[in-house]
């Protein structure tokens, strides 16, 4: 299946969730930063990050999955540096 690349966040208040979230998110991240990754997924790896997500965060975290356009580093990876298409709303909240 073909991977979009989505941008996904959390701010999770207990560490010791917060750490089981940041590993399974981070298997799946192509780069990223403290609690943002930049991650390609197929729809049924991005079903399963949003279920596992549901899984384990409470009432006071956030969590969410926000499909990008095509970042300037994904295209120059894949030799193809033409400009970005305009976003496309796909996204999934919770917070």
């Amino acid at each position: 299946m073909q991977q979009k690349h989505y941008l996904v966040g959390y701010d999770i208040s207990e560490p010791k969730r917060q750490a089981v979230v940041r590993y399974h998110v981070k298997s799946h991240t192509s780069s990223g930063q403290k609690s943002a990754y930049e991650c390609p997924l197929t729809p049924s790896s991005k079903q399963h990050l949003s279920e596992f997500a549901l899984s384990k965060i409470e009432a006071s975290d956030s969590f969410f999955i926000l499909k990008t356009i095509r970042t300037y580093w994904s295209q120059v990876a894949e030799h193809n540096q033409l400009l970005p298409n305009a976003a496309v709303v796909d996204h999934f909240y919770l917070g």
